[in-house]
């Protein structure tokens, strides 16, 4: 005797939805995608160290004024530039800034370095506040291997 198919909605609740292909194809994709982030960042650790070593300058702070002082002295900064939300001001000189990965280039994250070459009076912008230095002509350390023959 034929059976005949069934009337109304057919449930099939019973029925697996996601094979183990489907799981196996998600972790195959996952792992590559993780394994090719790995060998990105391992590929540009070395120059990520090169290029923090190149930055990393040691050397005494110059003095910090607080605005009052920087107004007494009736101080100002002739050329202001913006880097990546940060304004920075400074008398004369030239500047050269890049962003350098933490912990020695090996770092995930990165820290926004300026160098300067003789910049006199320097002014930094930033969300934590406005800070302002008196370099006076070659006086301090600015802790910068920059200089206009390196441009």
């Amino acid at each position: 005797m034929p059976t005949k198919p069934p009337k109304g909605p057919v449930d099939y609740g019973a029925l697996r939805r996601y094979g183990m292909a489907h799981v196996i194809g998600a972790v195959v994709v996952i792992a590559a995608g993780t394994g090719f982030m790995a060998f990105e960042l391992l590929r540009d650790r070395h120059d990520n160290i090169a290029t923090a070593n190149a930055w990393d300058i040691k050397g005494p702070p110059c003095p910090q004024l607080t605005a009052e002082q920087w107004t007494a002295r009736h101080l100002k900064v002739h050329d202001v530039f913006d880097y990546d939300g940060r304004k920075i001001g400074r008398w004369s000189g030239d500047a050269n800034c890049n962003d350098v990965h933490d912990m020695g280039g090996g770092g995930l994250f990165v820290d926004r370095i300026c160098q300067f070459t003789n910049p006199t009076n320097l002014m930094v912008q930033t969300p934590k506040g406005t800070f302002y230095f008196d370099t006076g002509v070659a006086k301090c350390v600015l802790a910068s291997k920059y200089t206009r023959a390196t441009e």
